[in-house]
């Protein structure tokens, strides 16, 4: 008996080192602790797994979407100016760069130009002629009061000085509409006709240049404003109305959604591809989208139903059930079963299951669904 005493005292002993080593490992393990029958994930405070997680409000639309069209941002035309020359010559300097921002008015080139000079040399010839012709008509009205002239002489007097006075305003106008710049040496100044950003010069100096030119010298754009044009196929033409809500996401701009509001739609189709072109206009005042990049466009119509909408991604399969999971607080999630209705890719309506203001997982759901499989 004593020797089977001495054999269970350290059978005993190392039974409680083996149980006690085994909770130590159990304590310092990264796993969730959740209830059982709820399929809860609670991550610890540090845990490097909130890196993974995105969460957003859940909100309540009034709308749903009628149709996804592939869409580009082109530049506005309503704010887009491709300036020519209006004389000929030959470039003197190139005064901007493209990717330069101007002011409506800033000079763009200097062009030494027979053209210009010519009409400056107009306008000092016709202002000499009028102020010559003012004078007679002054001299002749006082000779007539004086009985020196005929009235048929006066009168041809003010007509010499209409006439001069109609040439002088011909000339100053021309001038007026070339802009100005150094008439004397015969030097225009292009100018720019409207502010924003110089996005093309095909100018170089020393190039001549003529009105009648096919390519312009500069492209200048205000970027504030973009238009988003996309291809309506004609199963969706009846849907399609002016000042239609159109959302346009794009990789260009990841995690970005840009509103904007039906502003055209075409009368006819494209024979080849049975589409019509719609017209939308951005705003872009913080300069993240750029002409010419392409993503998707989603219209909406008005709903009379009120539902709640939330990201596609959101959702998980839970065997027969769709899921998702709420934030109940920091780092503790409620996987919650919801009833989905329409699903475009981008957005689900939720039926049942969650209310406005709810917190929901969007980025990360699947990592909380793997968690809460693991759960015992």
């Amino acid at each position: 008996m004593k020797n089977l005493l001495r054999i269970a005292a350290p059978l005993g002993a190392y039974a409680t080192l083996v149980i006690s080593t085994a909770c130590g490992r159990a304590a310092t393990a990264d796993v969730p602790a959740a209830s059982n029958t709820s399929g809860d994930v609670v991550f610890e405070t540090a845990s490097p797994k909130f890196a993974y997680v995105d969460v957003e409000t859940v909100s309540v639309s009034n709308e749903r979407t009628i149709a996804m069209m592939p869409a580009q941002v082109v530049l506005d035309e309503d704010h887009t100016v491709r300036v020519y020359s209006p004389v000929s010559g030959r470039i003197r300097a190139l005064l901007v760069r493209p990717g330069d921002v101007v002011a409506k008015g800033a000079p763009l080139a200097r062009i030494v130009s027979a053209d210009f000079a010519q009409a400056t040399s107009d306008l000092v010839k016709a202002q000499s002629a009028s102020a010559q012709a003012s004078a007679s008509r002054t001299r002749a009205e006082d000779l007539f009061v004086h009985h020196v002239i005929a009235l048929r002489d006066l009168e041809q007097a003010r007509n010499d000085a209409l006439q001069a006075r109609a040439e002088e305003e011909r000339a100053k106008q021309r001038v007026s509409l070339l802009g100005g710049g150094d008439g004397v040496q015969g030097e225009y100044v292009l100018r720019a006709p409207i502010g924003g950003a110089v996005l093309e010069r095909l100018a170089n100096a020393g190039a001549e240049v003529r009105p009648d030119a096919t390519a312009p010298l500069f492209t200048i754009s205000s970027l504030e404003t973009l238009w988003l044009v996309a291809q309506a196929p004609q199963r969706d033409l009846s849907m399609l109305r002016r000042g239609a809500h159109l959302a346009f996401t794009t990789d260009a701009a990841p995690g970005r959604v840009f509103d904007a509001r039906v502003s055209y739609v075409s009368d006819q189709l494209d024979p080849n591809t049975r589409t019509a072109v719609v017209r939308a206009t951005l705003d872009n005042h913080d300069h993240a989208l750029r002409a010419m990049v392409v993503g998707v466009g989603r219209l909406f119509a008005p709903d009379s139903s009120a539902h709640i909408t939330i990201a596609t991604r959101a959702l998980v399969t839970h065997g027969d059930e769709t899921v998702v999971f709420v934030e109940k607080a920091r780092g503790h999630f409620e996987r919650r079963v919801v009833v989905v209705g329409e699903d475009d890719g981008k957005t689900v309506t939720i039926r049942a299951g969650l209310e406005p203001g709810e917190r929901v997982v969007t980025r990360g759901s699947i990592l909380l669904g793997a968690e809460a499989e693991r759960l015992p």
